[in-house]
């Protein structure tokens, strides 16, 4: 059963961004940790046929293009999650994804003050033939949408860095509430 609209999004000054900004800036903080530990090898290394062939700057590159769309989408009222450039120097340098994810979390950072519930356009293609539809939204259903998106592609990545021994941090790949009811399972012990 879900809260009244004000319940969901919060009364007053806590109608802002901050409470889905906030927690995607820590999942950024986390990756941007995770992508200074890889050598420029093991980022753009194909991970093989259990990954179909993806790297891990790929789906760097994926998630922030993702953040990245938001994060316009809140100046300009509109958000394209399919136009993105592949083959970007994010998806090549862990050095360009790390810059990339500062950027970002500055950006999403200097959105939290924003009303939650304002207004934006989403364009998504919902088939291959390139025909976008125009559907109407809220910056925090995006937001949720992009945090959501961002930890599934971790949860991926995290599986890469795995299969190269390297250590990650535990929280890294899971999603909130995966880590909220690790957490009252402990508790109940």
């Amino acid at each position: 059963m879900f809260a009244p609209r004000d319940s969901v999004i919060g009364a007053g000054p806590e109608r802002t961004c901050d409470c889905l900004a906030a927690p995607l800036v820590e999942i950024l903080d986390e990756l941007r940790a995770v992508i200074r530990t890889l050598t420029d090898d093991e980022f753009t290394r194909p991970m093989g046929p259990l990954f179909l062939g993806a790297t891990i700057g790929g789906h760097v590159r994926h998630c922030l293009d993702h953040v990245r769309a938001v994060a316009d989408g809140c100046v300009r009222g509109a958000i394209d999650y399919d136009h993105r450039e592949r083959g970007t120097p994010v998806e090549r340098s862990p050095a360009a994804a790390s810059d990339e994810c500062a950027a970002l979390t500055a950006a999403l950072r200097a959105m939290s003050r924003t009303d939650a519930a304002r207004g934006v356009r989403v364009a998504v293609m919902p088939r291959r033939d390139g025909e976008p539809v125009e559907l109407r939204s809220t910056l925090a259903r995006e937001l949720a949408f992009v945090l959501s998106h961002t930890v599934h592609h971790n949860a991926m990545i995290r599986g890469m860095v795995t299969s190269l021994g390297r250590p990650l941090p535990g929280t890294f790949g899971f999603a909130p509430s995966t880590l909220a009811h690790r957490d009252a399972a402990a508790c109940a012990r």
